[in-house]
């Protein structure tokens, strides 16, 4: 069970601390008097309520603790505030079962924007309570409580919620408990709480999934037999990989490995060589996505049957000889590992991938100069294992400062003068070295204006880095689909633009942290945080919804670009790019409905759009408080906070963000708006026709972009 929000009596021994537990039945199953059941235990959400689409809410119960004494006590708040206000930590956050809401205190921290009103300042007493009742099955959902005793693991810790005293490197973990607490105070609800839940149920449930059978190499002979692909697909399938795949991530010798793959000697090989036939079978697994053989799913689809021969031979190859083939065997199933049909294990293919090219001192320029696959290869590995260390908040086990292995002439097809290889591996070793300095363990510990310092020289690299790559693939600067021409270059700059502001994110957030006692260079970060939210949203309408497209693109950057843009429109209501911030809300809310539609699950739809709908209630909210404190001769700070109709969202404007999506709020008394709709034109700024227009919400979002179906853009 799970110890939550402390009450203390008073007796004369001492004090005796009860403390909240949540039972182990949901509120409806309690009420219905049914037994309570979870299909996995990292479900959030039980089997009854599940089926019949009601809120699963588990309630609390109060259980006796041991008396403890008055001096025990104060000498425990006394190192708690020691430890809160140290000089390598973050500023204090204080716990949300203890962190109660006040009207004062509401009154103190908004006093810059115009007061919420007095319903949901009264409603908002509880907010604490109920954010910590949504998240605490999130938090802890995986422990081991049969007991009474928590057993958690550093594995079992939320996904997208990052530690509450620092910043993660993965731009994903942006909603931390203390954030949601005062995005629950502001907003007069918990409803951003419950979406942070859903959300993380629904990514746990893709990167956590347990597998339930691990074939065996007693398996190989029955999971080899059950593969029957006739030799025209296979060399359909390997022939996509050296088109599609290869050039990205290109470890292999193209034309020894055809000879090989075509010699009449096939079956033999595959049946000696263990390594090799892995990385047949791995091969034909990732070209076969091109061919309609992927799935959105964990451990589904005609290409998953097809790496499952690989996996058979997992063991033998981990545990058998360090070879080239082995390395390469292994470096093909991690880039299988990051499509979502192996999502799951994704994290033990990369991390074995490493460890077999340390094994084989692939790091050291004296390992095999004479042979370019092996600096190929030992260059993938390191960039797949860099890049997955860093959205995942780990740091790499191939230190940056130990690797001397020269970088081989690796051009692209449609890049002949552009030395690929290098660009990414440049990219691999940069946020290695930033993840060092600013996101592990010892950087923690650094004073804040070391951390800043630091900081500034990343952005230094960063921009370096990005100002090597070609015109045309260069963040900063428009994706022109048109002039690229072929689907994988098209892929390509979305991958460069998506790595630049992952980078760029993560630097901001640490330099917000580090310079918290400023009061200008936070607001500049923050604005950099919404630059690259935009250009993000930007590029979705070029993002293929296939399953051989990788989740950072398909969904990890477009979501932590909603969050970015919807705690700064909430934080910053009145702000001039409101307007705008909105409008890319729609956008990304539109991309995620047609993921939905991809993926048949309704959460990556239904989400975003409550994301827009909050943010867009809001700031109707903050419009017409505004108005009626201007009407009223009542302007706290002297200065018009709300902009112009020129100059960016007038009450109209508002009227039409809220009735597209359903609302029908009535700002004017004399008429109200039922639909509306409202996109970017080519020079970045929303236009917003006339209501009743005929907008059809449904097939807006289904709707294809032109410049998207000449291709497979979007790896």
């Amino acid at each position: 069970m799970y110890d939550m929000d402390p009450q203390e009596t008073q007796s004369g021994r001492g004090t005796v601390q009860f403390h909240s537990k949540f039972l182990n039945s949901c509120d409806a199953c309690r009420a219905r008097k049914v037994r309570c059941i979870k299909r996995h235990d990292t479900d959030v959400v039980c089997i009854n309520c599940d089926k019949r689409a009601v809120d699963c809410r588990f309630s609390r119960t109060k259980g006796r603790k041991s008396r403890t004494t008055r001096t025990a006590q104060a000498r425990d708040r006394t190192q708690t505030e020691g430890q809160s206000t140290s000089s390598g930590a973050a500023e204090p956050v204080t716990p949300m079962s203890q962190a109660r809401s006040t009207p004062a205190s509401r009154i103190q921290r908004h006093s810059h924007t115009p007061l919420l009103p007095s319903s949901q300042l009264n409603d908002n007493s509880a907010t604490d309570c109920l954010v910590s009742e949504s998240l605490a099955e999130s938090c802890h959902a995986t422990f081991d409580h049969a007991d009474g005793v928590l057993s958690p693991t550093p594995a079992d810790h939320p996904v997208i919620m990052p530690n509450e005293q620092d910043v993660c490197s993965s731009s994903l973990a942006y909603f931390s408990h203390g954030k949601l607490t005062a995005l629950s105070r502001t907003l007069g609800h918990n409803r951003v709480a419950e979406l942070i839940k859903r959300i993380e149920s629904a990514v746990r449930s893709r990167i956590r999934h347990s597998v339930k059978i691990f074939p065996s190499p007693d398996d190989y002979a029955n999971e080899a037999r059950s593969i029957t692909l006739r030799e025209e697909l296979r060399s359909k399938y390997i022939e996509s990989y050296f088109e599609e795949i290869h050039p990205i991530y290109p470890f292999l010798d193209r034309t020894s490995f055809e000879e090989k793959a075509s010699s009449p000697r096939l079956m033999e090989l595959l049946s000696v060589d263990n390594a090799w036939c892995a990385l047949y079978h791995a091969i034909l697994s990732l070209g076969s996505l091109y061919h309609d053989c992927g799935s959105l799913t964990a451990f589904s689809g005609t290409a998953w049957d097809i790496f499952r021969v690989s996996l058979t031979l997992f063991s033998r190859i981990i545990f058998g000889r360090r070879t080239l083939v082995a390395a390469q065997a292994m470096t093909a199933m991690a880039i299988f590992g990051v499509t979502y049909v192996s999502l799951p294990i994704e994290d033990v293919l990369v991390t074995e991938a490493a460890r077999i090219a340390t094994s084989l001192q692939m790091t050291r320029s004296g390992a095999d100069e004479t042979s370019p696959d092996f600096q190929r290869t030992f260059w993938v590995i390191y960039s797949l294992e860099s890049e997955f260390c860093f959205n995942t908040g780990r740091a790499s086990s191939i230190p940056s400062h130990d690797i001397s292995c020269p970088i081989p002439q690796t051009t692209l097809p449609f890049l002949p003068d552009f030395n690929w290889l290098r660009f990414l591996s440049a990219y691999a070793q940069m946020i290695s070295r930033i993840y060092e300095r600013l996101f592990s363990v010892k950087a923690r510990s650094l004073s804040k204006e070391s951390r800043r310092t630091e900081a500034a020289r990343a952005f230094e690299e960063l921009e370096h880095w990005k100002n090597s790559a070609p015109e045309d693939f260069r963040p900063g600067l428009p994706v022109k689909a048109h002039r690229l021409g072929k689907p994988q270059a098209v892929a390509l700059a979305i991958q460069i633009h998506f790595y630049y502001h992952n980078v760029r994110i993560a630097l901001s957030r640490v330099s917000i942290l580090a310079s918290a006692r400023d009061h200008e260079n936070p607001m500049r970060y923050k604005l950099t945080l919404t630059e690259s939210a935009r250009a993000i949203i930007d590029l979705v309408h070029l993002i293929h919804h296939e399953p051989f497209v990788s989740p950072l693109i398909q969904y990890h950057m477009p979501q932590t670009a909603l969050f970015l843009l919807f705690d700064f429109v909430i934080e910053h209501p009145l702000h001039p790019e409101t307007r705008q911030n909105l409008s890319y809300l729609q956008m990304v809310a539109s991309y995620f409905t047609r993921l939905q539609y991809a993926t048949e699950n309704d959460v990556y739809g239904t989400i975003p759009t409550e994301f827009l709908q909050i943010a867009a209630k809001f700031v109707e909210d903050m419009a017409v408080s505004q108005a009626s404190g201007t009407q009223a001769g009542e302007d706290p700070t002297g200065v018009d906070l709300w902009p112009s109709h020129n100059d960016g969202m007038d009450l109209g404007v508002l009227d039409e963000l809220l009735a597209y999506q359903g609302f029908t709020f009535s700002i004017h008394n004399n008429f109200m708006f039922e639909e509306a709709d409202f996109w970017l034109s080519g020079n970045d700024t929303a236009a917003f026709p006339e209501a009743g227009s005929g907008f059809d919400f449904a097939d807006f979002t289904a709707r294809p972009n032109p410049e998207t179906e000449q291709g497979n853009p979007g790896r």
